[in-house]
C-alpha cells in the first residue's frame, strides 16, 4: 500500500507543485498590476465560487469516483454521463441565478458592489468547470492520477497566459479585475477539452444506450457529500466576507481593509499552503487506501501507514514552520515585495504543523468510513474562527483573526487525533517527532538567519538575506536522517 501511495503522491506533488509555483508568479504578477486593494475584490468572489462549486461539482464528482471503482467497466459510460448530466443541470441554474442576482450578491452578501461584474463573468465557468469535475472523478476511480494532475498544470498555464498576454500585449501593461477573471475562464476551458479528449479515448459511449442511467445512485451518494461540504464552504465564505468589515471596524478604511484581505487570502495563505501540496496529494490518495485495507480487516496496514503518513506531515510542518518563523519577513519583502505579507507570513508561522497533520488525520478518518466525525471537527474549528473574527479581530485588528485561525488549526487537529488514538491505536510521538526537531531546526535557521543579515549588510545586497539558508537546511536534514526521522525504509515496505 505505502508503494503505491507513494507514487501516486509524486504524480499529485509533482503537478501541485509546477501549479502552485505558477501561481506564485501569477499572484506577484496580480498583486503588481491589480494593486492590493483590487487584489482583495478580486479574492472576495471566490467564496461565491466555492459555494457554488460544492453545489454543481464536489459531491458529485466524489459521488463518480466512488461508483467508478466499484463498478464493472462496462457501466462507465452511463456513470459518466449521468453524472456530467447532473453537474450540467446544476450548474446551468446557478450560472443564471449568479447572473441575474450578482448585483444583490456583490452589495448584501460581499458587501462590495465592485464585485457585481466579476460575478457575471465568474458564473460563465460553472458547466465547464463541472464537466472537468466529472472526468477527474472518473480518473480517480479507475486509479489514474496522470490526467487530473497535467490538467491542473494546462489550467494554469492557459490562465496566467491569457491575462499577461492582455495586459502586456493589449493594455500596455496595465490590469483589470475583469480580465483577471476571465483568465479563469481562459484555463478552464482549456483544461476541459484536455480532458475531454482523454476520456474519449479511454472510454467507448457506444454501448451507451444499453445501460441505464444512474441519477438516483449519484443523488443518494452525492447529497451527503454536498450537504457536510455546503455547511463548510457556507461558514468560510461568512468567514472570508467578514474579514473586511471586521477589519473596517477595528478602523481601517474599507480600501486599506480589502487590501490586507488581498495581501492574505491572495499571498500569505497560499504561500503557508504550498509546502502542503505534499500532504494534499498524500490524503487524495490516503483516503481510499485505508478504505480498502480497513475493508479487508488489515488493521495493521492500517496503523502502520497512518503512523508514516503522520510522521511525515508533522516534520514538513516543523521545518515550514521554523523557516517561516525566522525568515517570513524577508521572504515577504524579497518574493512579495511587500512588509506586510513578510510580516502576515511570520505571524502565521505556527499554523504550519497542526494544518499539515490535520489535513492526514482527515484523511485518515474519512477512509475509515467516519466522515462525520471530521465534519464535526472542522465545524467546531470554522466556529472558532468566526469567533475570534467577530469577537477579537474588531478590538486587535488582523493578528486577533490570525491567532484565531491558529487556535482553530490547533483544535481540529487535537480532536482529530484524541479520536484516532482512542479508536485505533495511533500513537503520536510529539517529543521525538515535534518538540525536539522544532527546537533544532529553529535554532539553527536563527544562526542562519544571524549570519545571513550580517553578510547582507556588509555587500549591501537584500538577496544575501537568504545566503545561509541552504547550509542550515543540508544541517536539519542530517539531523533528521541521523535520529531515523526520515528513511527510503519507509516507502519501501508494504
Amino acid at each position: 500500500m505505502k508503494n503505491q501511495l507513494l507514487k501516486g503522491t509524486i504524480i499529485l506533488t509533482g503537478a501541485g507543485i509546477i501549479t502552485r509555483l505558477i501561481g506564485f508568479v501569477y499572484r506577484i504578477f496580480l498583486a503588481e498590476k491589480l494593486g492590493e486593494t483590487n487584489l482583495g475584490i478580486y479574492q472576495l468572489v471566490f467564496p461565491v465560487y466555492n459555494i457554488c462549486f460544492t453545489l454543481y461539482a464536489s459531491g458529485i464528482q466524489t459521488a463518480v469516483s466512488q461508483m467508478i471503482s466499484h463498478e464493472r467497466k462496462s457501466r462507465h459510460p452511463a456513470i459518466i454521463k449521468s453524472g456530467i448530466c447532473l453537474s450540467l443541470i446544476t450548474a446551468l441554474s446557478l450560472s443564471f441565478l449568479l447572473f441575474r442576482f450578482a448585483d444583490w450578491t456583490g452589495a448584501s452578501f460581499l458587501g462590495t458592489k465592485e464585485t457585481a461584474s466579476l460575478l457575471r463573468i465568474l458564473s460563465v465557468i460553472f458547466p465547464f468547470c463541472g464537466i472537468t469535475s466529472i472526468i477527474n472523478g472518473y480518473f480517480y476511480g479507475i486509479s489514474d492520477a496522470k490526467i487530473p494532475a497535467v490538467s491542473q498544470i494546462i489550467e494554469q498555464l492557459f490562465r496566467v497566459g491569457f491575462v499577461s498576454g492582455i495586459s502586456l500585449l493589449v493594455l500596455s501593461g496595465t490590469l483589470t479585475t475583469e480580465i483577471a477573471v476571465m483568465g479563469l475562464i481562459a484555463g478552464e476551458l482549456a483544461s476541459n477539452i484536455y480532458n475531454i479528449s482523454h476520456l474519449l479515448r479511454s472510454v467507448s459511449f457506444y454501448t451507451i444506450r444499453k445501460s441505464p442511467f444512474h441519477i438516483r445512485r449519484l443523488l443518494q451518494l452525492s447529497l451527503p457529500l454536498s450537504g457536510n461540504k455546503l455547511v463548510i464552504s457556507l461558514l468560510g465564505s461568512i468567514e472570508s466576507v467578514l474579514i473586511p468589515a471586521m477589519l473596517c471596524r477595528y478602523g481601517y478604511a474599507n480600501d486599506d481593509a480589502l487590501a490586507i484581505f488581498g495581501i492574505l487570502t491572495g499571498i500569505v495563505l497560499p504561500f503557508i499552503l504550498f509546502p502542503g501540496t505534499i500532504t494534499n496529494s498524500l490524503s487524495v490518495l490516503l483516503l481510499p487506501a485505508i478504505s480498502r485495507a480497513a475493508g479487508n480487516e488489515q488493521y495493521h496496514s492500517v496503523r502502520q501507514t497512518t503512523n508514516v503518513a503522520i510522521r511525515y506531515s508533522i516534520l514538513l510542518g516543523v521545518l515550514t514552520s521554523s523557516l517561516f518563523l525566522n525568515f517570513g519577513q524577508q521572504i515577504g519583502v524579497l518574493v512579495f515585495h511587500s512588509e506586510n505579507s513578510g510580516k502576515l507570513l511570520t505571524a502565521l508561522a505556527f499554523l504550519c504543523p497542526f494544518l499539515y497533520v490535520s489535513t492526514t488525520l482527515t484523511s485518515v478518518i474519512n477512509g475509515l468510513g467516519k466522515t462525520g466525525v471530521t465534519f464535526l471537527h472542522t465545524i467546531l474549528g470554522l466556529c472558532l474562527r468566526i469567533i475570534f473574527l467577530v469577537l477579537i479581530t474588531p478590538r486587535e485588528g488582523i493578528y486577533g483573526y490570525l491567532l484565531g485561525m491558529t487556535l482553530s488549526q490547533i483544535l481540529i487537529c487535537v480532536l482529530n487525533g484524541i479520536y484516532l488514538v482512542r479508536k485505533n491505536g495511533i500513537r503520536f510521538q510529539i517529543m521525538n517527532h515535534f518538540v525536539w526537531p522544532m527546537v533544532f531546526s529553529s535554532c539553527i535557521l536563527y544562526l542562519a538567519k544571524i549570519a545571513s543579515t550580517r553578510c547582507m549588510e556588509r555587500f549591501q545586497n537584500p538577496f544575501l538575506s537568504l545566503a545561509f539558508l541552504l547550509p542550515a537546511g543540508l544541517i536539519i536534514l542530517i539531523y533528521l536522517w541521523y535520529f531515523k526521522l526520515v528513511s527510503l525504509s519507509d516507502f519501501r515496505k508494504g
